[in-house]
């Protein structure tokens, strides 16, 4: 532990140095004051920890009572990160995700900014999806933000010992942040490998934090929730018919809201009642059978729901003009949350609720209907068995008897190779 007065004084340095507005730094100033004296009369002592700082958050806002019951409020967050920035200099010495917009952007030193810049337009004409490419952007902008804090101001110093300091900086993160963080991170090392610029495979060395994939249960819905929540969506307008279609294909064939989102006329085989498309994350192409009520859904919002435009082929799009696809950010967890509402389902801090845990109950009751893992790993699109065994540690009772009126589960599913 250290003196809070120690801590302050170094974040102050930092806040000043990358703009931070008169008005935040006196806000964090004033709490920080408040936060010294709980110490001093606390524990007789100004030493800061995680735990003392939260015992602060406790007793002046009754914080952890609020966020495990789901009342606390978003103001009161903001509580929590002016005590998290507290520990994160303490334990790095840098200001972590730090706040910049616009008026406030990430300034590099210039010679990491070149090549960050290089690195952008050499990214551009991957053959990554927009969506990856942004993440991967904004991690390497991250990534660069703490080296030009930690004092680096050439890439050709870079050593492993400094990058791994930035791999101790991501243990809050679940896994699946961390896992692509550090895509990212090695992507752009060996950009920078490719390049000359390191003369050696940095990328190669960093490995994964000793993160259990399988520590969380994945979110898995209840048939009596999926019952309420489609029964929840009015199918008499077009919007509902859209989203009826979009949550039915993901909930009874798992597929990823990305690929619903880029699902063409052309990719439905009505003659076969089938559905072919490449997913887009793995490049693998997946054949899926569609079950009578999925496809009539799709057909009902064609026909009867969808805007009669010519300049897409798109088969879900936006309800207003100019009637375009969804964006590569647009995750739709919106329409979930919406409809959530409307059918009386209380949203859980401990569970998602977007389309993703509709992929989840997919991957569970597959299960369920005894279809081989490695099919299900196939449908699902992950890279290995392993992360597709993840589902077995879910508890689902009878959900082959949810859903579907016509009770048609039909999982007769081929793969592609």
């Amino acid at each position: 532990m250290k003196p809070l007065d120690q801590i302050i004084d170094g974040l102050l340095v930092l806040m000043k140095q990358y703009h931070y507005s008169e008005i935040s730094i006196t806000t964090y100033q004033r709490e920080w004051k408040k936060l010294s004296e709980f110490l001093q009369e606390t524990y007789n002592s100004t030493l800061f920890s995680m735990e003392r700082g939260m015992a602060y958050l406790e007793k002046r806002f009754g914080i952890v009572t609020k966020y495990n019951d789901g009342t606390l409020s978003q103001q009161k967050v903001q509580m929590l990160r002016i005590i998290h920035m507290l520990e994160d200099y303490q334990l790095h010495g840098v200001l972590l995700n730090r706040c910049y917009a616009s008026k406030n952007p990430i300034v590099l030193p210039p010679t990491l900014n070149t090549i960050f810049q290089q690195f952008t337009k050499y990214i551009e004409l991957s053959p990554l999806s927009k969506c990856t490419k942004d993440h991967y952007v904004s991690i390497t902008l991250e990534f660069l933000d703490f080296l030009a804090q930690k004092g680096l101001q050439s890439l050709e110093m870079l050593d492993y010992l400094l990058c791994t300091a930035y791999v101790n900086t991501l243990g809050k993160y679940s896994f699946k942040t961390v896992e692509q963080k550090l895509c990212g991170v090695r992507y752009f090392l060996r950009y920078l490998n490719t390049c000359g610029i390191l003369k050696d495979d940095i990328a190669a060395q960093i490995s994964m934090p000793h993160i259990s994939k399988t520590a969380t249960i994945p979110s898995v819905w209840k048939p009596e929730e999926i019952k309420k929540l489609l029964s929840a969506i009015d199918r008499t307008g077009p919007t509902g018919k859209r989203d009826y279609a979009m949550i039915l294909l993901a909930v009874v064939l798992g597929i990823r809201v990305g690929d619903i989102k880029q699902l063409r006329f052309s990719n439905f085989d009505w003659s076969q009642n089938q559905l072919q498309f490449v997913q887009h994350k793995t490049h693998k192409p997946v054949t899926l059978p569609l079950p009578r009520a999925v496809g009539w859904a799709v057909i009902d919002y064609i026909k009867n729901g969808r805007p009669t435009v010519s300049s897409t082929d798109l088969v879900f799009i936006k309800h207003v003009p100019p009637f375009s696809g969804f964006s590569d950010n647009d995750h739709l967890t919106g329409r979930i949350t919406f409809y959530m509402q409307k059918a009386g389902i209380k949203k859980d801090k401990n569970r998602h609720c977007g389309f993703h845990s509709m992929r989840h109950t997919a991957g569970s009751v597959l299960l369920e209907e005894n279809v081989p893992i490695e099919t299900i790993r196939d449908i699902l699109g992950h890279s290995d068995v392993d992360v597709t065994a993840v589902y077995l540690k879910t508890d689902i009772e009878n959900l082959r008897e949810c859903l579907l009126d016509s009770g048609e589960w039909d999982y007769a599913i081929t793969t592609t190779s």
